[in-house]
């Protein structure tokens, strides 16, 4: 098995050296042509662009989170992955004077550069720090709110940086991030291509897996504000992919996104399960069942990830999160996000490979499976986990 250690720091050391070249003008973003080509370009509002230095876009962003930040006068900012700065100059000017706007970048080349820039526009309440978004230096409980642009794809550990996100932000304080993410799953030659990986793309989360990391790290009304298909151009897939692999992906078996995220951090350092069993006074949890639903091939389970709810998949998250609030544990694993669960779990392998995929939802109580084919009802689900319905 590859050391994941030295895979992290070799793709760390990489991005590194691509920005630090993209900030010294010596490498133009994702090659020679631009971010452009790869429908990343943002469109930038005449009002967005005046509070832009021109030397501070360098193409590197996938979206407008400061759009969907709602900041406030006197606000304290974070930007991740600041860059050359310029995001954190467009929310200086809406936080103003009383408020400040911090950048963190890991490439000293790029705080370099967006010191020179807010120096050159004399620029008073933003300022910029070198250092690693899995390992924030600055204090708990600090920041109103966090900013990052097309950066969380880049990092290697993202439960460790959606932790520090949730550390550094005061209780009560929320974020907006653009970032890039997947649908399906990515062709390997995307996945495994380190100039795809620096440049633009290949380091993206499942869009789902994406969004309940944030989750997982205390973060509640979590929820996408905008999303963007990405197109990319043939001439740049045929240099990872070859001609079959090209046709899948252009027929829909997996799909780019850009997407803005919003979400806060509730008001203590309890997180959303915590909150809502003070809601709801739980049943005696220390023996509790332990429920794991092995989901079909899904965008997100949620159900209400496309343009049309899933009225069955709505009422199965809220059946488990009533019983988890009862005292269950209660796992959630789907083929694309979680390959490995399917596989280590017996029971579960072994109807794959006897009854085919058809077989799931699969749902294991304690270990034992209780239900497959479909998702069982309400009732069903509280008898299975020996809780009867409240």
């Amino acid at each position: 098995m590859p050391d994941s250690d030295a895979s992290d720091d070799a793709l760390k050391s990489a991005v590194h050296a691509k920005y630090a070249a993209l900030a010294t003008g010596r490498e133009a973003c994702c090659g020679p042509s631009g971010c452009g080509d790869t429908d990343l370009a943002v469109d930038m509002s005449e009002d967005y662009a005046d509070a832009v230095a021109a030397d501070a876009d360098l193409d590197l962003g996938c979206g407008r989170p400061t759009d969907h930040a709602h900041l406030q006068p006197g606000e304290r900012v974070l930007d991740l992955g600041s860059g050359a700065g310029m995001d954190a100059f467009v929310a200086r000017r809406d936080v103003g004077l009383d408020g400040h706007v911090h950048g963190v970048d890991f490439t000293e080349e790029m705080v370099e550069k967006a010191r020179a820039n807010a120096n050159e526009l004399g620029y008073e309440n933003v300022t910029f720090e070198i250092g690693d978004i899995e390992d924030l230096p600055v204090e708990d409980d600090t920041f109103d709110v966090i900013l990052s642009n097309c950066v969380l794809n880049l990092v290697p550990d993202k439960e460790r940086a959606f932790a520090e996100m949730a550390r550094v932000l005061r209780p009560g304080g929320r974020f907006s991030v653009s970032d890039i993410v997947h649908v399906g799953t990515l062709p390997d030659g995307l996945r495994e291509a380190a100039e795809m990986y620096v440049g633009c793309v290949a380091g993206a989360m499942e869009r789902s897996a994406y969004l309940d990391g944030i989750r997982d790290a205390g973060f509640t009304d979590v929820e996408g504000a905008t999303d963007k298909t990405i197109s990319l151009p043939d001439d740049l897939l045929a240099e990872y992919l070859d001609t079959a692999e090209i046709g899948r992906f252009r027929t829909g078996d997996a799909e780019l996104q850009s997407i803005t995220v919003v979400g806060r951090r509730p008001e203590t350092r309890d997180d959303q399960k915590h909150e809502a069993a003070h809601a709801e006074p739980p049943a005696d949890s220390v023996d509790g069942p332990e429920i794991e639903i092995f989901d079909p091939p899904m965008c997100c389970s949620t159900g209400v990830c496309g343009p049309e709810a899933d009225d069955e998949l709505v009422t199965v998250s809220e059946v488990l999160r009533k019983l988890e609030r009862r005292g269950a544990t209660v796992e959630r694993y789907n083929p694309t996000s979680h390959p490995d669960a399917f596989v280590d779990t017996p029971v579960v392998y072994d109807a794959l490979q006897r009854e085919g995929q058809d077989v799931l939802p699969i749902v294991l109580v304690d270990g034992r499976i209780q239900s497959r084919w479909s998702y069982p009802s309400r009732e069903e689900f509280s008898r299975m986990a020996g809780l009867e319905p409240a």
